[in-house]
């Protein structure tokens, strides 16, 4: 069995990736919440909940000992910092493989006009989701981090993939993309490992997401 736990597991995003994993027999979950009681999660010997706070080493201490794979769809302005305490104590517990969500844009690689209408709309973010990748690609983990921009809830699963230092394509991204992205690496850990990917869906390009336009 392969130890997974999702950190930030109540967010629409991991709503998209919990399924997904479960349709992988060999897959046991923890999912990672502050407040336990808001998730709807699926009935299944093979999940748990822990609730906990990414800020605080111990509460990770205990949730991370023994997994083999965490993943992170955390946000907010402090994302930087809890993934500084995310490394470290996958570090220190000699936790190996991590897939973990930062942002397009953080590395002025949107094309024009769209990298300059989403830095208007979404600039502020971008210090907080450059220092989540700078932290994680400085660590000795085997990491994934995935650079989304504008999240859907379309159903579309196919995505594009760009790698750091690639202009981005597209001007969306859904989540059920990332869900199938996160679940093809769990199945296989060796893939896309120390790689930096943009990703998008396809056939999205323009000068804004389409419930923009």
């Amino acid at each position: 069995m392969k130890n997974v736990i999702l950190l930030g597991a109540n967010g629409h995003t991991s709503q998209e990736i919990i399924p997904r994993l479960l349709e992988q027999d060999d897959v046991r979950l923890t999912l990672f919440l502050r407040r336990a009681q808001r998730l709807q999660h699926p009935r299944s010997d093979r999940v748990q909940v822990v609730e906990g706070d990414a800020r605080k080493p111990d509460d990770l201490r205990a949730a991370l000992r023994g997994q083999d794979i965490v993943i992170s769809t955390m946000g907010g302005m402090d994302l930087g910092d809890k993934m500084e305490t995310v490394v470290q104590v996958m570090e220190e517990l000699g936790v190996p493989r991590l897939i973990a969500i930062s942002a397009g844009g953080i590395y002025d690689e949107l094309p024009e006009p769209f990298n300059a209408w989403d830095k208007g709309m979404t600039g502020y973010t971008r210090p907080t989701n450059l220092k989540t990748a700078e932290v994680i690609e400085r660590s000795s983990l085997k990491y994934t981090v995935l650079r989304p921009v504008w999240l859907t809830d379309k159903s579309v699963e196919e995505f594009e993939l760009t790698r750091k230092g690639e202009t981005f394509k597209g001007t969306e991204t859904s989540r059920a993309s990332i869900g199938r992205f996160v679940a093809i690496v769990v199945a296989d850990p060796d893939l896309y490992v120390n790689e930096n990917l943009g990703i998008s869906q396809p056939y999205t390009d323009g000068d804004r997401p389409a419930a923009y336009r």
